[in-house]
């Protein structure tokens, strides 16, 4: 216990004095073992939950399932009960569009037109999400960018996607690339204005400190910047994949013959609506996957920073 009434002298080195601080703290853990008693003060637990060494409260994965699947099974129900009021060709109930679902299933043609239709929604929305961020990046950090390119963004964005899909197929031909410029051409603008208002909302004292110790452009584009917009990229992809997927069963549906948008547009010739609805929900299936197999686990990973919604 002498040790730990030890002062420093006013002349010891620096050495001693940390070698002096280590003895201090040894002893004091020792007398607390001792005594049974833990000082939350002392523990390092925050310190290495910050450092990612402990995991965190594991979160409500179950109740968040329960709700999810309450909330399908509402629609579901709700889907039922207005079907009752309709005929089959207005609005089929779920269970004669789950009998078409599961005949489509079976039939090997079904993988082919959703091959087709995710190619060129995934080429596409990588196009989109590419020049949107090069785009959003040169609006954010240029006053001169966002002056010139302002109302180049503006006008591509109100130009509906119908027309950027007549120009493919007019321009390219009656094939995967038309689809793909059209989809990637559609998508960049509202991607591109996400990113923008992303740079725009940046905490720019970051960036001022970043300066202060002469980072380049380029260290403070990717250690300060790009790190703070990656909430609005996540959400940019979501947004393009929704998009791509519009603008994709349209082109298909204008001239193509093959995808999703091909087999909607042959069965509303047909006025089968229950064929329609069937390929809908397929569709919406495989971006549910794409969603919650492949995006949402990224989310997870990259923002895992971020405090979780309790309750």
């Amino acid at each position: 216990m002498n040790v730990r009434r030890a002062r420093t002298a006013p002349g010891q080195s620096a050495r001693d004095r940390v070698n002096g601080l280590l003895t201090k703290e040894g002893t004091a853990t020792a007398d607390r073992a001792e005594t049974g008693v833990n000082d939350p003060l002392a523990s390092d637990a925050p310190a290495k939950a910050a450092l990612g060494e402990i995991a965190p409260p594991p979160r409500r994965s179950m109740q968040s399932l329960r709700r999810r699947a309450l909330s399908l099974v509402c629609l579901v129900a709700l889907w039922w009960v207005l079907s009752l009021f309709f005929s089959e060709s207005v609005l089929p109930g779920p269970v004669d569009v789950s009998d078409a679902l599961w005949r489509n299933v079976q039939d090997g043609a079904t993988y082919f037109h959703l091959y087709k239709t995710v190619l060129r929604v995934v080429a596409g929305m990588a196009i989109a999400v590419l020049a949107s961020l090069m785009i959003g990046l040169i609006m954010g950090l240029s006053r001169f960018g966002e002056q010139f390119l302002d109302s180049w963004v503006m006008v591509a964005f109100t130009v509906p996607s119908v027309v950027y899909g007549i120009l493919a197929i007019l321009w390219f031909g009656l094939n995967d690339f038309a689809a793909i410029i059209a989809i990637g051409v559609t998508a960049t603008p509202a991607v591109a204005i996400n990113i923008w208002q992303g740079v725009k909302a940046i905490d720019t004292s970051l960036v001022h400190m970043g300066e202060a110790f002469h980072f380049s452009r380029a260290s403070i584009l990717r250690k300060i910047v790009i790190p703070q917009l990656v909430p609005y990229i996540l959400a940019a992809l979501r947004y393009a994949l929704g998009t791509a997927w519009k603008i994709a069963t349209v082109v298909e549906l204008i001239g193509l013959s093959s995808g999703v948008g091909y087999q909607l547009h042959y069965w509303f010739g047909l006025f089968n609506m229950t064929q329609v609805l069937a390929w809908t929900i397929a569709f919406t299936v495989v971006l549910l996957l794409i969603e919650y197999v492949v995006l949402k686990p990224i989310e997870v990973y990259l923002t895992r920073w971020r405090p979780s919604v309790q309750g």
